[in-house]
């Protein structure tokens, strides 16, 4: 069983409809001080730290460097959410964290991520999570969708969101390799599903060739 270390304040990230951690049967254990993390470590072997940059009893530099400095401790990944300021992001860069997410949080490319470390697949009824910022109703406002399939032409996502047949998108999401992919789409195609959910076929109409060939090597794995 894989087990994930979160600190206390960042629990309501994954308290969503997803709740992905609880479904893939993942021990999940809790700390409010950077101390109770290095003791639950100790104890527990941890695969993932997810963890606030500022914690009440010692500096985040000093946690990180505990763990880089101890055998037993070092074999874990971590990320590190942090307020979106220079100081901030500059002290999350001397920590040396796997990832680091600035606050707003983006859930969905967190979520994305967190199942990369630890080689969660998704669920079976989409192929990745995406963060759609639609330019249209939604300007500027990442959503979640979900695929029902892809290629390196377009895809076909579903969502609760009622958009329209012309609205362009900036799409981001992560390939089940962890690779990261990001371009520019455009709905060419609509229809409501049962449950009041919504489809979308979307075209790419700007998209980097590197992004098409990760996009088609991870299809050819799935086949």
């Amino acid at each position: 069983m894989k087990k994930v270390l979160l600190a206390g304040g960042l629990k309501d990230l994954f308290s969503g409809k997803d709740r992905f951690l609880e479904r893939a049967g993942i021990a999940v254990h809790t700390a409010y001080t950077f101390g109770q993390m290095l003791k639950i470590h100790r104890k527990e072997g941890v695969d993932l730290i997810i963890t606030q940059l500022n914690m009440p009893d010692m500096k985040a530099e000093e946690f990180f460097e505990t763990l880089r400095k101890n055998e037993g401790l070092r074999k874990v990944s971590s990320v590190i959410i942090s307020e979106d300021t220079l100081d901030h992001r500059e002290q999350a860069k001397r920590c040396r964290a796997n990832a680091v997410f600035t606050m707003p949080v983006d859930a969905v490319l967190l979520h994305s991520k967190v199942q990369q470390f630890l080689n969660v697949a998704p669920r079976r009824s989409y192929r990745a999570s995406l963060a759609v910022a639609i330019q249209g109703s939604f300007k500027d406002k990442p959503r979640p969708f979900y695929t029902e399939n892809i290629s390196v032409k377009g895809m076909l996502i579903r969502s609760e969101e009622p958009l329209a047949k012309g609205d362009g998108i900036f799409f981001s999401f992560f390939l089940t390799d962890g690779t990261h992919a990001s371009g520019y789409g455009e709905i060419i195609r609509t229809a409501r599903t049962p449950g009041a959910l919504y489809q979308y076929g979307i075209r790419f109409t700007n998209i980097d060739p590197s992004v098409s060939a990760a996009i088609q090597a991870a299809i050819d794995k799935m086949k």
